[in-house]
């Protein structure tokens, strides 16, 4: 049975909706440094993390909600698991070596991108490290493992793409009840090791109640209810949670058409050839950077972020960009990220979800302890050498640098808006031509907004908040 989907809607509203879902998790990731990285950290340090505690409530809350509306029927069986991504041993090692790249990389696929909105220099070179890792991943990786067949194969320790065997309740017959049952075993055994972190955290913190909204078990009701917004506006229609390592892969296209070089050519098959050149994701991502970036500059917060004086700053940039390829690699053989596999996975009661956690959690301890010896190492070098840094602070005005990312950024939008029909016209996956102009004309929209915005901020503070 295919999809049965939910409501019925113009291509601009999709653009509309997830750059609004964008622009709000954008600011609540900035606001709350939400990102797997920074949780990890503290974890491994401290044994507790409020960061991890918001992550997992949020994945929690949005695995019960899943439960909840397929039991009662308010989406359908089907539109849980036919566009979910397949599991198996792909599935496993990728994870692993995503897990991996995110540590050194030094920020998850969210947190890489609010952090880059917001001005650390070190995940814009993580962005440019996955962009490159995509297209390695595309040619020899995508090809030579066969992902395109073992992604579309029900063999031994391999669920095809869609398959219903990969929505657990499934498994258990047509007792939708099942459904409920699962979304709320699943949300339980999540919240376990939030809570295990907020008793070690109440040894350490002071016991201070505060207020309801800076609980992060509220907070990450949020982002669960962010995921559950996703996955019914979009059922029926595509992948209807959360994904963002296919349109940060896309960049790659839109980078290179320009000189003449075609990575999603109809003649040579490859990954870039299996996706559309612009999907709803990519005004999540690009609307997620935006997002950040508004939080930044209303709060005077945003500047361009080079690494802490005391490390080996070019190390750093390094390792990050190394970071990236390796978690590009690592995602796109599994199929899913931090947000697609990790998040999405878990939320939908997959077995998908549940083979991607037990690699990438490894995968994150691991890359934990090789960033650390790395960053030791790179650091030592700086201190014997003769090394002098810069300091980047005060060589600018702050108010300029906001204006001028803002309005690059906006650019950048308005440049993807008028590549589009070129890009989709070669490529193998096309998209209707009506819908291809409705998504120009709201990226052409967002851009224009991304550099209004700017004037508009920029302005505020000077003339406003300065009086």
């Amino acid at each position: 049975m295919g999809p049965l989907p939910l409501f019925n809607y113009p291509a601009w509203v999709i653009g509309l909706f997830y750059g609004l879902l964008g622009i709000i998790a954008g600011i609540m990731g900035a606001k709350y440094t939400y990102c797997i990285v920074v949780a990890t950290h503290q974890v491994m340090g401290l044994k507790y993390s409020k960061i991890y505690e918001i992550i997992l409530t949020g994945i929690a809350v949005s695995a019960l909600g899943v439960g909840i509306l397929t039991a009662f029927h308010v989406v359908p069986y089907v539109d849980a698991y036919y566009f979910m991504p397949g599991a198996g041993w792909y599935t496993l090692l990728g994870s692993f070596i995503f897990g991996f790249g995110i540590m050194l990389g030094n920020g998850c696929m969210f947190g890489m991108l609010w952090k880059s909105g917001v001005g650390y220099v070190v995940n814009w070179f993580e962005i440019i490290g996955m962009i490159i890792g995509t297209v390695i991943f595309a040619y020899p990786i995508f090809d030579g493992l066969k992902l395109g067949k073992w992604w579309n194969t029900n063999e031994f320790f391999s669920i095809a793409n869609g398959n219903p065997v990969n929505f657990i309740p499934y498994n258990f017959g047509s007792f939708s009840g099942f459904a409920l049952l699962i979304g709320i075993i699943f949300a339980f055994v999540i919240l376990l090791p939030a809570l295990w972190m907020r008793k070690n955290r109440k040894e350490f913190e002071e016991r201070n109640k505060g207020a309801l909204y800076q609980s992060p078990y509220f907070i990450g009701t949020i982002f669960g209810l962010i995921m559950i917004g996703s996955f019914i506006f979009a059922a029926g229609h595509f992948f209807n949670y959360l994904g963002v390592t296919t349109p940060i892969g896309l960049f790659s296209e839109y980078l290179l058409r320009p000189f003449g070089i075609n990575l999603a050519s109809k003649g040579d098959p490859n990954w870039f050839s299996t996706v559309p050149v612009i999907s709803a994701f990519t005004f999540f991502i690009l609307m997620v950077i935006l997002g950040a970036f508004i939080y930044a500059s209303s709060t005077g917060t945003f500047d361009i972020k080079l690494p802490s004086r005391t490390t080996n700053r070019v190390a750093e940039i390094v390792i990050a960009f190394i970071g990236g390829i390796i978690l590009a690699i690592g995602a796109r053989i599994a199929q899913g990220c931090s947000v697609g596999g990790f998040w999405s996975g878990l939320t939908g009661l997959s077995i998908f979800g549940l083979i991607f956690t037990v690699g990438f959690i490894p995968g994150t301890i691991a890359g934990y302890y090789a960033y650390v010896n790395l960053s030791s190492w790179a650091a030592s070098l700086k201190r014997n050498s003769n090394n002098i840094t810069t300091n980047n602070k005060g060589s600018y005005s702050k108010t300029l640098v906001n204006l001028i990312f803002g309005i690059i950024f906006g650019l950048l939008l308005i440049g993807i808006a008028f590549e589009l029909p070129s890009l989709n016209s070669d490529a193998a996956s096309i998209i209707k031509s009506s819908v291809l102009v409705q998504y120009q004309n709201v990226l052409l929209g967002w851009g224009i907004f991304s550099i209004l915005v700017s004037f508009l901020i920029l302005s505020i503070r000077k003339f406003v908040l300065r009086r």
